[in-house]
This record gives structure tokens, C-alpha cells and sequence, in this order.
């Protein structure tokens, strides 16, 4: 099975790193989902949920207001200016 190596980070600290199943992110045109072996990928991003799910099922997620998103070669990185916790609903 392929992974995903993220790296997320906001301007002042790294906020997660490591091997992922899948990435959720609010793209500016709606929210996109990123899975191994997809073509490259860069989106600006909108405010809303960053969902990061390791290879264990764990769901890691950060609320953001913007940055972007790039992904090439099974290699995704997330920059943002913030990133919370996410409110719980």
C-alpha cells in the first residue's frame, strides 16, 4: 500500500509530520482529497479543515484560513499562516 509523506507546517512551527493514507484540505473551489500516486497537485487553500489520516486510521485536524497545498510524488506539503484545533460541532 502507498502512503503519503506530509508536512505540515503554519509560520511558526511544524504542526504534523509523517506518513499518511489521506489528506483532506479546503481548496479555495472546494474541499479536495489527496491519495498516493495522484497527479501533481497545487491549490491555494480557504478556511476551513485540514484532515490528515495516518496509515492507522488516526484522524489528525487543524481548522486554517487560507495558504496552499502542493503535492508531487507521493510527497504533500501544507503551509499555512495559523492553524488551530479543530472546534468541535
Amino acid at each position: 500500500m502507498s502512503t503519503l509523506e506530509v508536512t505540515f507546517v503554519s509560520a511558526d512551527r511544524t504542526v504534523w509530520s509523517g506518513q499518511a493514507a489521506q489528506v483532506v484540505v479546503p481548496a479555495a473551489d472546494g474541499s479536495m482529497g489527496i491519495l498516493p500516486r495522484m497527479q501533481p497537485t497545487l491549490a491555494i487553500l480557504d478556511r476551513g479543515a485540514v484532515r490528515i489520516i495516518g496509515e492507522d486510521g488516526e484522524a489528525t485536524e487543524r481548522d486554517v484560513e487560507g495558504g496552499f497545498v502542493s503535492m508531487d510524488g507521493d510527497v504533500v506539503t501544507i503551509a499555512v499562516d495559523h492553524a488551530a484545533r479543530a472546534s468541535a460541532n
